[in-house]
């Protein structure tokens, strides 16, 4: 049930997605972000981005020492690594003291033991809805505890301490649950803003998508180092399917104009960081999206999009993470199988339908701290 009057939670989020550099026209993480506000804003509940702080020289030093004297040597300190620290204190500690915000915070990330450790002492209750397990990403080191594995087991031990953890993969649900944690899977379905242009895509394309030559979308993210490494593997496979000719692959994704003198081969038409209006009418033209993936966090976001917009999916199981049951998401495993569905005649997908129920419990679970 709806609260008689508005409630205002405070939400912390990295909100590197939302920074023009990284993703101009939306990623995964703003997509997520989007879906679990409006779950909130259904409910009379309205969520609050964290306030940056200046810190005076008198209080860092009073935050550092309250990091030295929690953690010790659990942490290899460094003038940077004590410095994050400090900041990490005062950030929530001031944030915790705004007026009228409810008792809980919402945390997109699992990685920062200050953040944990600041608003437990505060008397706060913290539910985590994980973008992804972030210290799984061993090419972006924590400030504070360091590289993999220190991040990793950080990590997992900051989310011991949580309230409620929702995962956004069942394959971290399953990790989290062998490491003695309880997490419930919510999975990313997009806001009804997003979901209703989605099923307008589909509705607007036509019955003869890619009859003449077949057309099919790729989407990269140059600053993603393991999207490219997985991108750099499926352009070999699509060539060793068709040595000579075949299908055209559009290639789209933030900064993805550096990868395209890579290769001269008419057969991939890259588009780079196109606007949204020109990815649509790309969407389109193709069949199904590929993806591929060697590894990787979370879940592709892409996937339910993609279904919902009328697009079959073509996935190795890495890339399908989560979505293996879901029908329109095709999976390969070998080479012959890729080549075998870029060559099938895929039927239009049904559209993926909301997970009410499991936003329902989340709901719930949340009310219980409010």
């Amino acid at each position: 049930m709806k609260p008689d009057a508005c409630v205002y939670v405070l939400r912390d989020t990295c909100a590197i997605e939302d920074r023009t550099a990284w993703a101009p026209f939306g990623s995964g993480g703003v997509w997520r972000r989007q879906q679990i506000d409006e779950i909130l804003k259904r409910e009379g509940i309205e969520p609050l981005q964290l306030e940056a702080v200046r810190s005076s020289l008198g209080h860092k030093l009073k935050f550092a020492a309250k990091a030295l004297s929690r953690f010790g040597r659990r942490i290899c300190w460094t003038r940077v690594s004590l410095a994050s620290a400090a900041y990490s204190y005062a950030f929530y500690e001031h944030n915790m003291n705004r007026a009228g915000v409810a008792r809980t915070m919402i945390l997109e990330w699992g990685s920062d033991p200050m953040a944990f450790s600041a608003l437990k002492d505060g008397g706060f209750k913290i539910v985590v809805c994980l973008m992804a397990i972030g210290s799984l990403w061993r090419d972006r080191p924590s400030t504070v505890t360091g590289p993999y594995p220190q991040m990793y087991l950080t990590e997992i031990e900051n989310l011991r301490l949580a309230d409620a953890v929702f995962c956004i993969s069942r394959e971290e649900q399953w990790l989290l649950a062998n490491l003695g944690i309880k997490s419930t899977y919510l999975p990313y379905f997009p806001d009804r803003a997003r979901e209703e242009s989605l099923l307008q895509e589909r509705a607007a394309r036509g019955t003869d998508v890619g009859c003449s030559r077949p057309e099919f979308l790729i989407c990269a993210t140059r600053g993603n180092t393991d999207t490219v490494a997985s991108f750099r593997e499926q352009v070999e496979w699509i060539q060793r399917a068709f040595p000579n000719n075949g299908p055209v692959f559009h290639v789209t994704g933030n900064q993805t104009e550096s990868i395209r003198e890579v290769w001269h081969d008419p057969r991939f038409v890259f588009h780079g960081t196109c606007s949204e209006e020109a990815f649509v009418s790309l969407k389109r033209r193709c069949r199904a999206i590929c993806l591929h993936s060697q590894q990787g966090l979370g879940a592709v976001t892409r996937v339910t999009d993609m279904l919902l917009a009328g697009l079959s999916v073509i996935a190795n199981a890495t890339a399908a993470r989560s979505y293996l049951d879901m029908e329109g998401v095709h999976i390969y495993d070998t080479q012959r199988e890729f080549t075998g569905l870029l060559q099938a005649e895929l039927p239009t997908p049904p559209a993926p339908q909301r997970p009410v129920e499991l936003e329902q419990e989340f709901l719930s679970c949340l009310s219980e701290f409010l």
